[in-house]
């Protein structure tokens, strides 16, 4: 026999051989030592050519095949089957659904290059005793090129009831305890009101200009301050006499006293003051000012209504001279029952449709053309009065119905860009405006995806707005703005900088217009004002996202914002919100007539372009999209060369990026932003500037690059356009 071993008569080769079968046996003893039952399956056969064993409840070794009623050798696919039916009592499981054809399975699993399969199930026997089941199947080849498998099934019901343990600990964690102070949230905060169940009275503690130190140190800063305000407040309070506090979010906390007595309050409210004027000299920020609502609250009486009190009476503290705390009074109910007005009328004014959409138009200062509008809401009652969304927005994501009219605007400012597209209209971007309430809602990007596709419109005609608030204080964030982005959306940053400014966060979330707040865009005329500016609009450029300045107001303001790049313009000096009948006369002043290209154009456009991304880039390349061409008006510096495409086809070069270049998980990413097809698919009739990020492989060094694209058209041209400019971050 061992003269068909390999290198018979080697003695050094045979114990090397040996050696191998030993450690193979030893890996094979420890991986099956715990296991319930394990067996040798070749798969491309489909037979188990093997008796294998399980231990019964009496610890017995029983025959597999023989309990299941299986001649032996017996098929694969056939035990399996029998397995299931015998011993998994809820076919439902999702796991199980392709159990029947779990042979072939194995097999697409091993040639797509994996070699492990796990299955994770419930099982009962007859007498009804339950078992989490782990079974997993390791994948090998025979000498005859057959794809086997080691099959072994383990009993995990011990380690699933600790992991469910852990996840519902996880989940109590989530819903009781914040995630930055590591104390109380809301939830628990309600909770410990109801359970000790005493009469007394409710803090609600806010920080004037707060998002001075977000905006001047960072968010990180913030986050710190947040957490040392909450240990002062800890620190004050006296849990043993039964005070609580818990942090609502951002700056704002609350804190339960059981006593109505004003003196105890007040003095209470003065040890906290005293105890925050330390955290300005040691985390190095802005000094800390409080200010304090106060409000009662007695069993049977809702938490939510004491809690909207005190706040109520906070925002009147905030504007008091000679002191930082108000109480409640009977004046402030005056504004609950307007607020339960609101809420009590808000579905019958949606059913009447007295919600109407008003319109803002955004032109660009660089030759006062309209290129957009937002979308802005007005409730004009049965009488004719109007409310104005600061009377009624604050009110409905108090009371979780923002999310309803955050879709009803959505759903008619779709319907009226397909009316005017149908009518032959100039279509221009719509922006609408996403609640923060709305960004908790799963599968929002999907449902608005839907919407759009109903109306028959291309989601590139109504840009999402999130405001800055929500993007850096909600975690979220990041996955819904890429979800809208997969589902075609642009995406962009409302009211930035007018409170939790972060640079950072516009390379963390890919925003494709930043709206400049009317705060920021006031300073234009002094020195710092148009220096802070001009930097945030030169850094967001070079990072391919768009400006609008939004409150602009006067000439001064727009000659400014002309001279450095700004791409277009929302305020009273063009134009004040308006209705849908005086925005349709707005949209009917411009009208276009197309035709063939002009070389001066193209470079006109490209100087235009340039003077706002000015940076300059690695490479640049310009293309007819339109006839798959990449011109001769370019600065490509021999890239051309590079990637062999000696005719200039623009399909064949993004071919060859995409074989010799890109890494292959970005593969996907770099087609979906490149293609040409999908291009001219996407294109709504306007200029649009997209960035995007991949990783490259150049003599086997990774790098990353950005490339940003604008698509455009040009007068007297039918074609598309594309200019593409590539930098290495990396």
């Amino acid at each position: 026999m061992s003269e068909n071993l390999p290198g018979s008569g080697d003695s050094e080769s045979i114990r090397q051989l040996q050696r191998a079968l030993f450690y193979e046996s030893q890996f094979r003893n420890a991986i099956v030592s715990d296991a319930v039952s394990f067996f040798d399956a070749n798969i491309t056969r489909d037979s188990i050519e093997s008796d294998f064993f399980f231990r019964d409840n009496k610890n017995d070794f029983v025959s597999v095949p023989d309990y299941l009623g299986l001649k032996q050798p017996c098929k694969f696919s056939e035990f399996m089957t029998a397995w299931f039916d015998l011993m998994v009592p809820d076919s439902q499981q999702k796991v199980l659904n392709d159990i029947g054809i779990i042979r072939e399975t194995l097999l697409e699993t091993y040639r797509q290059g994996k070699r492990e399969y796990i299955l994770n199930y419930w099982a009962e026997n007859t007498k009804g005793v339950r078992t989490y089941f782990n079974h997993r199947f390791l994948l090998t080849v025979n000498e005859d090129g057959d794809i086997c498998a080691l099959s072994i099934i383990k009993d995990s019901t011990r380690l699933h009831e600790i992991d469910a343990e852990s996840i519902q600990e996880e989940l109590q964690q989530y819903a009781y305890f914040d995630p930055i102070t590591k104390g109380y949230n809301y939830n628990k905060f309600k909770e410990e009101i109801k359970e000790q169940n005493l009469p007394g009275s409710l803090i609600s503690l806010d920080i004037h200009s707060f998002k001075i130190i977000n905006s001047i140190c960072g968010v990180s800063k913030g986050d710190d301050v947040i957490r040392y305000i909450w240990d002062c407040i800890s620190n004050v309070i006296e849990v043993e006499k039964g005070e609580f506090a818990a942090h609502i979010n951002a700056d704002h906390y609350v804190v339960f006293l059981p006593t109505i007595k004003e003196t105890e309050i007040v003095n209470k409210i003065k040890s906290i003051t005293l105890s925050l004027l330390i955290i300005s000299g040691d985390l190095d920020v802005p000094e800390i000012h409080p200010y304090y609502g106060i409000s009662r609250w007695a069993p049977g009486k809702k938490i939510e209504l004491s809690y909207s009190e005190a706040i109520t009476a906070k925002h009147n503290a905030k504007y008091m001279e000679n002191t930082n705390y108000a109480f409640f009074n009977e004046e402030d109910t005056l504004h609950l029952i307007r607020e339960k007005y609101v809420v009590d009328n808000f579905e019958k004014a949606l059913a009447k449709k007295e919600f109407k959409v008003w319109f803002q138009p955004k032109f660009s200062p660089k030759n006062r053309e309209l290129v957009g509008a937002e979308a802005l809401v007005r409730w004009i009652k049965e009488d004719g009065s109007i409310a104005y969304p600061d009377e009624f927005i604050p009110v409905l994501e108090r009371n979780n119905l923002i999310r309803t009219l955050d879709e009803y605007i959505f759903r008619n400012v779709c319907t009226l860009q397909a009316k005017w597209q149908n009518e032959k209209k100039k279509t221009i971007p719509i922006s609408i405006n996403l609640s923060r309430a709305s960004l908790y809602f799963k599968g929002i990007a999907e449902q608005y995806e839907r919407i759009v596709q109903i109306a028959g419109i291309k989601p590139e005609l109504v840009p999402i707005e999130i405001t800055e608030s929500a993007a850096v204080s909600n975690d979220r964030v990041k996955t819904v703005i890429e979800e809208f982005h997969e589902c075609g959306f642009s995406i962009h940053m409302d009211d930035f900088g007018s409170g939790y400014s972060s640079l950072a966060s516009l390379n963390l979330m890919h925003f494709d217009t930043i709206k400049l707040d009317k705060s920021l865009i006031d300073f234009i005329g002094e020195f710092g004002g148009n220096r802070l500016i001009e930097h945030t609009i030169s850094l967001a450029k070079e990072m391919g996202i768009q400006i609008t300045a939004e409150g602009v107001e006067n000439e001064t303001q727009v000659k400014f914002l002309k001279q450095i790049g700004c791409d277009s313009i929302q305020g009273y000096f063009y134009s004040k919100p308006v209705p849908v009948k005086d925005f349709e006369k707005i949209l009917n002043r411009t009208k276009f007539e197309l035709t063939e290209a002009k070389a001066d154009l193209i470079e006109e456009h490209m100087y235009d372009f340039n003077q706002s991304y000015y940076q300059a880039p690695m490479n640049s390349i310009i293309v007819n999209i339109s006839k798959n061409w990449i011109s001769e008006y370019t600065e490509i510096d021999g890239l051309l060369d590079l990637l062999e495409v000696k005719d200039r086809d623009y399909s064949k070069a993004i071919e060859t990026i995409i074989n010799c270049f890109l890494c292959r998980e970005c593969n996907e990413a770099f087609i979906r932003f490149l293609d040409r097809d999908k291009i001219i698919n996407d294109y709504a009739g306007f200029e649009t500037t997209q960035f995007g990020e991949f990783k490259i492989s150049i003599d086997s060094k990774i790098s990353r690059i950005r490339i940003i694209k604008n698509i455009f058209k040009v007068e007297d041209s039918q074609d598309i356009w594309g200019y593409f400019k590539l930098y290495f971050l990396s």
